[in-house]
C-alpha cells in the first residue's frame, strides 16, 4: 500500500505547541506582531481622517495649503497598510487614466458648486436679511455725525444680537446633522448608492430653504428655517466628503485631496463675490442665484463625480442614536488633544470676530451711513470692497499653498518645534487685524479700505500656514491612531465652538460700547483671542 504523500515544509511540520517549551513559546508571543487595526468603518476608509485637513466644514480659504502638506492622516483601512492594490478603489474598479483625470475635475467642479452658494449665504446674504428686517435696508437712513471728529458715528449695532442668535442657531443645528446624516447616509440601501440620493435630495431642498430664506419673515422665523439649512447643507455635503474616501483609489487620492482643496479655496472666494455683487441690486438677489446653484449642485455633483455603485446588496444596519451622539464625545485621558483644541477654538474665535460681522463691518464701519449710492445704501461700495477682500484673501491663502511644503520641510531639517512656527502664524494673524484696526481708526480717506484689503491678504496667507501645520500638532497629541477618524471629527468641532463664541463675544461687545465703540471692539478682541491660540499652542509644545 502506498504511503500518503508527505509535503515537505507543510506535512511534516511539527506540533509547535508540543514541540516547543513554555519559555520557547513566551519568546516567540514577544517577538510576534499583533494587528491591532480596526476593521474598516461603514463609510469604508474612515472620511472624516481623509477630509480634515481641507477644512471640510468649509473655514477657511487655505484648503489648499493643507492639502499641500504631505502628512497623512493615520487612516487605519487604508491599502497602504495591507496587501491590497492601492491602484484600485475600495469598490474594486482601476480607474483609467481618462477617468483619473474625470476624479481631478469632477471633485474640483464639486466643491465650487457646493461651497460658493454656502459660502455667499453666510458672508452676505443672511446678515443683509438680518439687516433688512431692522430697516437697514431703505434710503431713508439718517447720518449721525460725531461733533469731536466730524466722522460718522458707529452705526446699526443694534444687529449685531440677532445675528449672532442666527449663527448660534445654525451652528448648534450643525453639530448634530453631519454626523446624524452621515450614519443615515452609510445605511442607504438603494440601486444609485449611499450617498447619491442624499446629494440630489440636499441640493433641491437647499434650493427651496434658501427661498424662503429671502422672505422678509421674522427673526424667529428666519432661525427655524437656518437650523433646517443646516441639515440639508449636511445632506449635500457629507456624501461629497465621502466621495473622496469610497471613490479615490489611495494612489490618486493625494492628488484629488489637492484639487479638492483648490476647489474650496476658489469656491469660498466665489461665493463672497457672489454675495456682495448680487446684493448691489437688492437683498433677494443674492438667494436667488443662490438657490438656483444649489439645486444645481446636487444635480451635477452626481453626474460628474465617479458613478456609485448600488448599495442593495450591502448588509442592513440598524440605525443606533448613539452612534450619533458617539461622535460628539471627546476622547478621554488626552491633555495633549485637549490643547490643541483649545488653542483652535481661539484661533476660530478670533477669526469669527471679523468674520461673522464682515458684512457690518464693511458697511457700516467702514463706510458709516454717509455713503449713499443707490436705494440700498452703502450695499454698492460695501460690495466692491468685500470682493476685493475676497480676490486678496484668495491671493493670499494660494501663497500659504506655496509656501506651506518648503516650510514644513525646513523646519524638519532645521529641527525647529512646529509649534513655535503656527504660534507665530498666530502673531502674523494679530498684525494683520492690528492694521485694519490701526488704519480704520486713526486715519481718513481710503485707508480703511486699505486696512481691511491688506488684512485679508495677511489674514489669507498667516491662516494657511496656521491651518497647515497645525494639523501636524493635531496628528501628534491623537491619543488612539485607531479612533483617528472620530478624534479628527472632534477636533473639527472646534471650528463650531469658535464660531459659537465669536458670535457671543461681539454681539456683547457690540451692545455694551454701542454709544462709543461700537463695531471697533471686534478688533481688538480678535487680537486678544488669536494671540491666546499661539500661547496655548506653545505651551503644548513645553507639555511635550
Amino acid at each position: 500500500m502506498l504511503e500518503p504523500y508527505v509535503r515537505p515544509g507543510i506535512d511534516d511540520r511539527p506540533d509547535l505547541d508540543k514541540a516547543l517549551s513554555p519559555e520557547d513559546k513566551a519568546a516567540v508571543a514577544r517577538l510576534a506582531i499583533k494587528d491591532r487595526r480596526r476593521p474598516p468603518e461603514a463609510s469604508a476608509d474612515q472620511p472624516e481622517a481623509q477630509t480634515v485637513r481641507l477644512a471640510a466644514a468649509g473655514s477657511s480659504a487655505a484648503a489648499a495649503a493643507v492639502a499641500s502638506v504631505d502628512t497623512p492622516a493615520p487612516d487605519m483601512s487604508s491599502a497602504y497598510l495591507d496587501m491590497r492594490d492601492p491602484m484600485v478603489a475600495a469598490d474594486g474598479q482601476r480607474p483609467t487614466t481618462g477617468q483619473v483625470s474625470r476624479l481631478n475635475w469632477g471633485f474640483f467642479a464639486a466643491s465650487i458648486l457646493v461651497g460658493a452658494p454656502w459660502i455667499a449665504l453666510n458672508t452676505i446674504a443672511m446678515p443683509n436679511a438680518v439687516a433688512r428686517l431692522f430697516g437697514y435696508d431703505t434710503a431713508a437712513l439718517q447720518v449721525t455725525i460725531n461733533p469731536a471728529t466730524g466722522r460718522p458715528l458707529p452705526v446699526a449695532t443694534d444687529l449685531a444680537m440677532p445675528l449672532a442668535v442666527l449663527v448660534i442657531v445654525g451652528v448648534v443645528a450643525s453639530m448634530f446633522a453631519m454626523p446624524l446624516i452621515s450614519a443615515l447616509s452609510d445605511r442607504t440601501r438603494t440601486p444609485l448608492g449611499r450617498r447619491t440620493p442624499w446629494m440630489v435630495a440636499g441640493g433641491v431642498l437647499c434650493a427651496l430653504l434658501t427661498l424662503l430664506l429671502g422672505q422678509n419673515t421674522g427673526i424667529v422665523v428666519l432661525c427655524i428655517f437656518w437650523a433646517l439649512m443646516q441639515f440639508a447643507y449636511a445632506m449635500l455635503s457629507a456624501p461629497l466628503a465621502s466621495a473622496i474616501s469610497e471613490r479615490v483609489p489611495d494612489k490618486f487620492r493625494p492628488r484629488i485631496e489637492r484639487w479638492h482643496g483648490i476647489g474650496v479655496m476658489l469656491g469660498q472666494a466665489l461665493g463672497v463675490c457672489m454675495g456682495a455683487f448680487g446684493v448691489m441690486f437688492d437683498s433677494f438677489t443674492p438667494f436667488t442665484y443662490t438657490a438656483v446653484l444649489f439645486a444645481v449642485s446636487g444635480i451635477l455633483s452626481v453626474l460628474i463625480l465617479p458613478k456609485e455603485p448600488s448599495s442593495i446588496e450591502q448588509p442592513r444596519q440598524l440605525f443606533n442614536s448613539d452612534q450619533v451622539l458617539d461622535q460628539l464625545r471627546p476622547p478621554a485621558h488626552a491633555p495633549a488633544f485637549a490643547r490643541v483644541f483649545t488653542a483652535r477654538t481661539c484661533m476660530m474665535t478670533g477669526v469669527g470676530l471679523t468674520g461673522v460681522f464682515l458684512w457690518y463691518l464693511v458697511r457700516f464701519w467702514v463706510y458709516g451711513k454717509a455713503v449713499v449710492f443707490t436705494s440700498a445704501p452703502l450695499t454698492l461700495p460695501a460690495g466692491f470692497l468685500i470682493a476685493g477682500m475676497a480676490a486678496a484673501t484668495l491671493v493670499g491663502a494660494a501663497l500659504a499653498s506655496w509656501a506651506a511644503g518648503p516650510i514644513s520641510e525646513s523646519i524638519e531639517e532645521k529641527n525647529i518645534p512646529t509649534t513655535r512656527v503656527v504660534a507665530g502664524a498666530c502673531l502674523l494673524y494679530a498684525i494683520g487685524l492690528g492694521l485694519a484696526w490701526g488704519l480704520g481708526v486713526w486715519s481718513t480717506g481710503t485707508a480703511r479700505e486699505n486696512g481691511m484689503l491688506l488684512f485679508a491678504l495677511i489674514s489669507g496667507f498667516a491662516f494657511g500656514i496656521y491651518d497647515s501645520l497645525g494639523l501636524e500638532l493635531v496628528m501628534d497629541s491623537l491619543p488612539d491612531p485607531r479612533r483617528a477618524g472620530h478624534d479628527l471629527g472632534i477636533y473639527a468641532l472646534a471650528n463650531s465652538a469658535g464660531l459659537a463664541l465669536a458670535a457671543i463675544i461681539g454681539a456683547l461687545l457690540v451692545n455694551a460700547f454701542e454709544h462709543s465703540f461700537g463695531y471697533y471692539l471686534l478688533f481688538p478682541s480678535a487680537i486678544v483671542m488669536v494671540l491666546l491660540a499661539g500661547i496655548v499652542t506653545l505651551t503644548a509644545e513645553s507639555a511635550q
